[in-house]
């Protein structure tokens, strides 16, 4: 007997050890589902119980152990939306006895909408029918979010939310296809803001972009309910419109951008009026290509723009031709700078304030000179290398070969300064000044011998910092010169604060001297001016005795024009000074000139 009973203390010590043990797992658990956020469920089928952890109640937004979670309370908490898929996610699972998984949104008390995502499977007798429903569920709400937030920032620009370049050509592939079904134009709007980068470049980044979220507001304003506006890129604008009546329904649209955009828009304590160049595409083509679309609207915006800025254009096939011809020249062009093609040609520059017309310097003016094409002229490549970038080797290479050809000439007994083009592409580089201080150094010219010409928009792009990289220039030894004087900005009172040296009246009021009394005054105001401050005049695209004559009764120092000489190639400068009508090369000027050849 006291064995027996010593048995039975022994098993019951034991039950509560092994009772003790389970309480800890249990409490082990719920600890762990609380700090790994997972709650989990054991559902019995015949009888509609359900067991959930205290967890599970927490990520339904309930006090744990508040009320019997049976099937239709737990389906009475879940989205509305929701309830239909997770039934016949269940149902399934029940008919196959299999495992589940999915996510579903749960509705908490206070209204909030949480994702959650559950793992469950069904758990059957030995004659395999279901006798419960088990699984596992966790919030998965800010993961959600959080993707949400990835897909939108990579469909769509991140400073003005509007769709980016992703997402547009999504919604147009779907438009072009839609054509299939419907017999209305899809239309294509390409805008771009005129002159945005003086903005960027007077007012600085953010005004620019402060100013692009303004008038991306404005064009969503004025478009159709229906039509995707996307920001393509930099300060160019998408509009895609579907069900288009014709072309002028298009270009009515492209006005009411325009007129929407036009009124002042404040930035940056001041008021800007800015205004918008459209290109339109349009096509009823269900195969029609989304890329080939948008690069016809951009045709189309070049095309206005080249026309003055502030305009639409509907596309035309002659348009695709052009783009295409300019895409060829770029590619022809890096490929001439890389194998030697580029020519510098040289023109005369004559003093008139002497006793004779002498010759006091060269402009250097590059040229192409390709090899099925013959020699091209600067207008048909220059714009391009400026768009591209290719300007600036472009540049330097042109100004390297001058100051060398400068030099060479010396050692012939030839003494002559040389004046090169610098664009505005040139003068924005952070290293520019660096750059022509290596080219200086490189061919040990005499920095005394080059003058850099630049246009007044150039200068008056940004003043102050233009100002600092002058003075920079202007410190190697070299002399700055405004090219095209008259027809930019013309703001005299900045003309006075840059080191210049020399201005160049353009050629446009040069033509006029001989009988039109406005562009005689229009000189004489210059030559006037620049004297005053102390700066030479030089007029360009002199063709005529009269011209030449008031030129030199208005005290214009120097000149150069077909007059004279048109540019010719280094090689031929020699015979060109010897050949030159009413000019003298002094003894100063020229110490010994060789001629050779016949």
């Amino acid at each position: 007997m006291v064995r027996e009973n010593k048995a039975l203390d022994e098993d019951l010590a034991q039950a509560r050890l092994e009772l003790e043990e389970a309480r800890r797992s249990t409490q082990r658990l719920i600890e762990a589902q609380r700090i790994s956020g997972v709650g989990s469920y054991d559902f019995e089928i015949a009888t509609n119980t359900n067991v959930w952890s205290d967890q599970l109640y927490r990520i339904y937004g309930r006090e744990p152990q508040s009320f019997n979670a049976s099937y239709e309370v737990f389906l009475s908490m879940l989205h509305p939306d929701d309830r239909e898929h997770v039934m016949a996610v269940h149902q399934h699972a029940l008919e196959t006895n299999s495992a589940y998984e999915m996510e579903e949104r749960v509705v908490w008390p206070d209204g909030q909408v949480r994702t959650l995502a559950s793992w469950g499977e069904v758990i059957a007798d030995d004659d395999g029918r279901p006798q419960r429903m088990v699984g596992i569920c966790w919030d998965i709400t800010e993961r959600k979010v959080m993707e949400a937030q990835l897909v939108h920032g990579a469909l769509h620009d991140a400073l003005t939310g509007l769709p980016n370049r992703n997402l547009l050509e999504d919604r147009l592939a779907l438009a072009v296809q839609a054509l299939a079904r419907r017999d209305q134009p899809l239309g294509v709007l390409f805008i771009d803001v005129d002159r945005f980068k003086i903005v960027n470049d007077s007012l600085g980044h953010e005004a620019g972009d402060a100013l692009l979220v303004a008038i991306a507001e404005r064009i969503s304003a004025a478009v159709r309910p229906g039509d995707t506006v996307a920001r393509f890129g930099g300060d160019e604008f998408v509009v895609v419109c579907e069900e288009l009546t014709s072309a002028g329904e298009a270009l009515g649209l492209a006005q009411r951008v325009q007129d929407a955009v036009t009124p002042p828009i404040a930035v940056a304590g001041t008021e800007l009026v800015v205004s918008v160049s459209t290109g339109i595409a349009l096509t009823t083509d269900p195969g029609a290509l989304p890329g080939s679309l948008l690069r016809d609207a951009d045709s189309a915006m070049y095309n206005a723009k080249r026309s003055g800025r502030a305009r639409s254009v509907v596309f035309v096939d002659e348009m695709r031709d052009e783009v295409t011809g300019r895409l060829e020249t770029e590619t022809q062009l890096r490929r001439a700078l890389m194998e030697g093609q580029l020519r510098v040609h040289y023109q005369p520059i004559l003093g008139l304030t002497g006793a004779g017309n002498q010759v006091d310097a060269v402009e250097a003016l590059v040229r192409w000179q390709h090899p099925v094409r013959g020699l091209v002229p600067p207008a048909e490549f220059v714009t391009i290398a400026e768009e591209t970038g290719l300007i600036v080797p472009l540049g330097e290479w042109v100004l390297e070969e001058a100051c060398r050809q400068v030099v060479a000439w010396e050692a012939q007994g030839i003494r002559l300064s040389v004046s090169v083009n610098v664009s505005g592409v040139q003068i924005t580089q952070p290293d520019v000044v660096s750059r022509v201080a290596a080219v200086l150094d490189r061919t040990g010219v005499d920095p005394a011998r080059v003058a850099l010409e630049m246009t007044e928009s150039v200068l008056m792009r940004d003043a102050e910092e233009t100002l600092s990289v002058l003075r920079a220039l202007k410190d190697l030894g070299v002399r700055l010169h405004v090219d095209d004087f008259g027809t930019g900005y013309s703001s005299l009172s900045y003309l006075k604060r840059f080191p210049v040296d020399a201005v160049k009246v353009d050629r446009s009021f040069v033509d006029g001297l001989a009988n039109d009394p406005e562009d005689i005054a229009i000189v004489a105001a210059i030559i006037s001016l620049a004297h005053s401050l102390g700066i030479a005049v030089i007029a360009e695209g002199v063709e005529t005795e009269a011209q030449l004559e008031a030129l030199q009764s208005m005290g214009c120092e120097l000149a150069q024009g077909y007059m004279f000489s048109k540019a010719v190639p280094a090689d031929d400068m020699a015979r060109t000074l010897l050949d030159i009508p009413a000019a003298r090369t002094s003894e100063e000027n020229v110490v010994r000139v060789e001629v050779t050849g016949p």
